[in-house]
Parts: structure tokens; C-alpha cells; sequence
């Protein structure tokens, strides 16, 4: 696609999704706060209720969703690049959103041959 003649709003939804997806740092899937008991009868989770807090990954894998655990020295990390997943889904969506307007645009003749609008 050839960004010289793109609307501004679609050049720079693409140049920031293609920054993004070059990075190749984003993770599919949804951060999950958990709280819970470890098991160990003398922890404060059993003896008083105060259950521990934890992240969890949770992704779709064949039709089910898989809960990782992240430790806790990894969690702003994985909350970066879950939210960096994110952000690529929003943006592709919106380049589709413009190129559907453009699409019909171009249906009623309101665009020339070489992509750009007609005032």
C-alpha cells in the first residue's frame, strides 16, 4: 500500500500499528487478578482468610482458556505487552473502519483514480 496517497487519519493509524507489530512484543490474551490460598496450613490465607493476590495470563487455546501464572517480577511487563496487543487489535480496526469509508466513497465517485478525495 502506498502511504503517500493515504488519507491522514489511515497514515498514521498504520504507521503506528506497524511500530507496534515490529517490535514484535505483545502478547494475545487478558491479564487476570486472582486471589488465593497456597495451600500451606500455617499461612496467614488459611489461618486468617487473607488470601494471596496473583496475575494470571489467560488466553483462548482450543476452544478453552489457559490461566498462566505470572510472578510478580514479570507483571508489568506482561500487563505492557497484553495492553500492546490491544492497542494492534484497536488500530487494525480502525484502518478497516477508514478503508470501508473509502470503499464507499470510491462507490459513489467521489474519489479520483489516484486514491485521493475530491473536494
Amino acid at each position: 500500500m502506498n502511504r503517500k496517497y493515504m488519507d491522514l487519519s489511515l497514515k498514521q493509524a498504520t504507521n503506528h500499528l506497524a511500530r507496534l507489530v515490529s517490535l514484535g512484543s505483545f502478547l494475545k490474551g487478558n491479564t487476570v487478578t486472582m486471589k488465593r490460598t497456597c495451600g500451606n496450613r500455617n499461612c496467614k490465607c488459611v489461618k486468617l482468610g487473607e488470601k494471596h493476590i496473583s496475575m494470571y495470563l489467560a488466553k483462548k487455546q482450543d476452544n478453552t482458556t489457559k490461566m498462566i501464572y505470572v510472578p510478580k517480577v514479570l507483571e508489568e511487563e506482561i500487563s505492557a505487552k497484553v495492553k500492546a496487543y490491544h492497542k494492534i487489535k484497536e488500530l487494525v480496526d480502525k484502518i478497516s473502519e477508514l478503508n470501508y469509508s473509502e470503499l464507499e466513497a470510491k462507490k459513489k465517485g467521489d474519489v479520483k483514480k489516484d486514491n485521493k478525495l475530491l473536494q
